[in-house]
């Protein structure tokens, strides 16, 4: 991860031969809890990247304007005064060139607990303690402000307000093994929904029924798009995004665009079907792989679960007349089904109109899929509430 969000007051440097000037060193200026989580087990880094020193995906530390070769550093963090992340980290490392800028980031040992239950925001403080070429720094402790475990940043404004998009942190929010998904697939199979959640082992119709399956548990659940606490801009630099956690959704049966997506991927990973978190200019939604080759996708808009009769059609398409059945049957469990194959029809249109900003990678623009965030080392986070 790149680390340069934060400006640093280091100029002064050039005017002494010696002095070794440092700064406490934050990823986005304040913690977000998500990030850690997130971040814990990250094997994705970039190598190339000679200045940053000690975890290469750290977001805590020191940043050091050298004035010397080989010059040695000893970071350690303590946590205190306030609601205690992580234990006491410590690294040693050698800054091989002088008038360089490095950052330096020990490996910290979180309390993954403690940070999946941060529920409001609330102040810490840090303490660096810095020892360069042997000879200690004066300490310094500073107050960090810590978010919510809800908020999710997803990019921030670099030191040139280029945009960095960090965007598969929302698939930290996709927790495939919550007690909750278990319910939903137990349920589904009790009602005869499906006969069983086989992942690709049938035809891609199977897959469909599957994901209809699902859709109709939830729209019995009560589940109904909420657009609240949508975007939240805590920090200018940093955007971010409100995000249950699948027990509030489930609980609160509520969910906006990125809640009911992180949701359906939670499950729909659970039952072997692939999916993919998709992101366009101020939404997301959910799409899935049909075949397990990965050749065709479908797409599917979560926020009309709980919508109306009279705010959604149902195109007459082939796959919407094997998914319906029988046309004259009419009841509840067919108005869900219609509503599923319409918030289908209403994805599939959604991503071909944004298809060539997807293809592009613009800005605002991405298609995550959660199995390859997860071979980044993207943990979920495993918060259920009490």
């Amino acid at each position: 991860m790149k680390k340069t969000l934060l400006l640093l007051l280091l100029g002064c440097a050039a005017h002494s031969s010696f002095a070794q000037q440092w700064e406490p060193y934050n990823e986005l200026g304040d913690f977000y809890p998500s990030l850690a989580i997130a971040t814990m087990h990250i094997n994705a880094h970039d190598d190339d990247d000679k200045t940053s020193l000690g975890d290469p995906n750290g977001i805590l530390g020191i940043q050091l304007h050298t004035t010397q070769p080989n010059t040695s550093i000893t970071v350690e963090l303590s946590c205190s005064g306030g609601i205690r992340l992580f234990d006491k980290a410590s690294v040693t490392v050698k800054a091989p060139k002088a008038n360089s800028d490095y950052s330096v980031t020990p490996t910290i040992p979180y309390f993954e607990d403690k940070l999946a239950g941060i529920k409001q925001t609330q102040s810490t403080y840090i303490t660096y303690r810095v020892t360069i070429n042997g000879k200690k720094e004066p300490d310094r402790t500073e107050r960090l402000l810590v978010h919510p475990i809800n908020i999710c940043p997803f990019g921030y404004s670099d030191e040139k307000d280029n945009f960095e998009s960090i965007d598969w942190m929302f698939a930290a929010y996709v927790n495939e093994d919550h007690p909750q998904v278990e319910k939903i697939l137990k349920t589904a199979l009790e009602r005869k929904y499906v006969d069983a959640f086989l992942g690709y082992q049938g035809e891609a119709i199977d897959v469909y029924k599957q994901v209809m399956a699902v859709w109709r548990v939830l729209q019995e659940r009560g589940i109904r798009y909420s657009d609240i606490t949508t975007t939240v801009a805590d920090r200018e630099e940093v955007a971010s995004q409100h995000v249950r956690l699948i027990d509030e959704s489930i609980n609160n049966t509520q969910a906006n665009c990125v809640d009911g997506s992180v949701l359906f991927a939670s499950i729909l990973r659970k039952i072997g079907i692939e999916p993919i978190l998709v992101t366009v200019p101020g939404h997301m939604f959910v799409g899935f792989d049909v075949d397990s080759e990965h050749k065709k996708q479908a797409y599917l808009e979560t926020t009309m679960l709980g919508a109306k009769p009279g705010e959604f059609q149902v195109k007459d398409t082939p796959l919407a007349r094997l998914l319906l059945g029988n046309p004259a049957t009419k009841n509840t469990s067919r108005v869900d089904m219609e509503r599923f194959v319409a918030a289908l029809q209403t994805g599939n249109q959604t991503y071909a109109e944004n298809k060539q900003g997807l293809d592009k990678e613009q800005d605002n623009y991405s298609k995550m899929r959660v199995s390859e965030a997860r071979q980044l080392g993207i943990l979920p986070i495993m918060y259920v509430s009490k």
